[in-house]
């Protein structure tokens, strides 16, 4: 007789056919000299005030308890500050609720909010987990894809693709694989097309302080028409680089908030209490120089790792934001799929990246990879001189 444990939830079907990204982490971590550029992990130093909170709260400076559900108040009252003042959102400590990272708060927030068969749209190239979290919660999702070199909003695909089931949207925004950055403009444009809908907004705002070559951060949230519709998530793994802290936050009305939190604490019951304050402490301590500092760095990681992919044969747009680069490989590698070429990269040079298709609906002829360059300066050096003799 087959154990009952053999019979698994059909909604996770779709996780059988494995995580590439995670596949080929494993095979670059056995190459002797392997660099991962696959997998961003944000391989940086982590600021002071963040590791000096946590001890702090470790050694003895709170007592080892849960939090509220919705996080330590004086974290989400930071938060809070900190949304009001860069990115222009009308909120308080009430409208804010703290995550295990911004994958915890999209997670929570569509468990709270969508209903089996609701269809969500998602910008392609897209983010992968958002796609398998969306079918995990029982959601349809669909792809709206970005147009020409410029991955430009393309709004008549968008009303197209709303149909009387589309409860949501995703904006990632700077966006992950593709770098783009949405202009106010395409946000405005975006709240026209939903204006006098239903439709809600989830953002995904984890790179806001990366935006490259004088661009600003736009937070959907802030725009007219978008204000009552958005839930904005983001988190400090990448600013912060503590991508394996897991401390993300959810904005947006109280009472909606206060849902998703509920949810949160049947998922989590809580984001750990001694990162929540490291954090906190570097909200608290952290000049803006970090910041603007940051977006200056990462700028010239990504010129320095442009020109070697250009120099290397790759093609590709350069990245307004976020620390990724889609490149197309076929003048290096020819019309190999993008697994395959990657697995001819690691051969080749010891460097892995993410095959291309699994940023798309359908992977039919996607001759790309994705490279992250949140490394360490030597480590970024030592990655262009193999591409650029190679």
């Amino acid at each position: 007789m087959d154990s009952p444990l053999w019979k698994l939830a059909a909604r996770r079907a779709h996780l059988d056919s494995g995580n590439l990204l995670r596949s080929l982490t494993d095979v670059i971590n056995k190459v002797q000299g392997g660099i991962n550029l696959g997998q961003g992990v944000c391989d940086m130093d982590t600021p002071a005030p963040l590791v000096q909170g946590a001890v702090t709260s470790i050694q003895g400076g709170d007592r080892q308890l849960y939090t509220p559900y919705a996080g330590l108040p004086e974290l989400r009252t930071k938060v809070a500050q900190k949304l009001r003042e860069w990115n222009g959102l009308p909120v308080q400590m009430e409208n804010v609720a703290i995550t295990t990272g911004s994958s915890g708060a999209f997670f929570a927030s569509g468990t709270a909010l969508l209903e089996p068969g609701d269809e969500v749209i998602l910008f392609e190239p897209f983010y992968p987990y958002h796609w398998s979290n969306l079918k995990l919660m029982g959601a349809v999702p669909k792809s709206v894809r970005l147009v020409g070199d410029e991955l430009a909003l393309d709004v008549a695909a968008l009303k197209k693709a709303i149909t009387g089931k589309t409860r949501a949207i995703v904006v990632n925004t700077p966006a992950n694989p593709s770098g783009k950055v949405f202009t106010r403009a395409e946000l405005e444009a975006i709240a026209n097309v939903v204006d006098g809908t239903s439709v809600l907004v989830f953002t995904d705002e984890v790179y806001e302080h990366m935006c490259f070559d004088g661009r600003k951060h736009v937070s959907p949230g802030a725009v007219p028409g978008l204000v009552d519709r958005t839930l904005t998530i983001g988190g400090y793994s990448k600013t912060f680089s503590i991508t394996g802290w897991r401390i993300g936050y959810v904005a947006g009305n109280q009472a909606t908030i206060d849902a998703i939190g509920r949810v949160f604490d049947q998922i989590n019951v809580c984001a750990p209490r001694p990162l929540q304050r490291g954090v906190q402490r570097a909200l608290e301590q952290l000049p803006a120089s970090f910041y603007h500092e940051l977006e200056k760095a990462y700028e010239k990681k990504r010129d320095r790792f442009c020109a070697a992919l250009a120099k290397a044969g790759f093609r590709f747009r350069k990245p307004e934001g976020a620390y990724y680069v889609m490149a197309d490989y076929r003048d290096v590698y020819g019309d190999l799929d993008s697994y395959d070429a990657v697995l001819a990269m690691i051969e080749k040079v010891r460097v892995n990246g993410v095959p291309g298709k699994v940023f798309h609906a359908d992977p039919h002829g996607v001759r790309t990879i994705r490279f992250q360059f949140a490394v360490t300066p030597p480590v970024l050096e030592e990655v262009c001189q193999r591409f650029e003799n190679s």
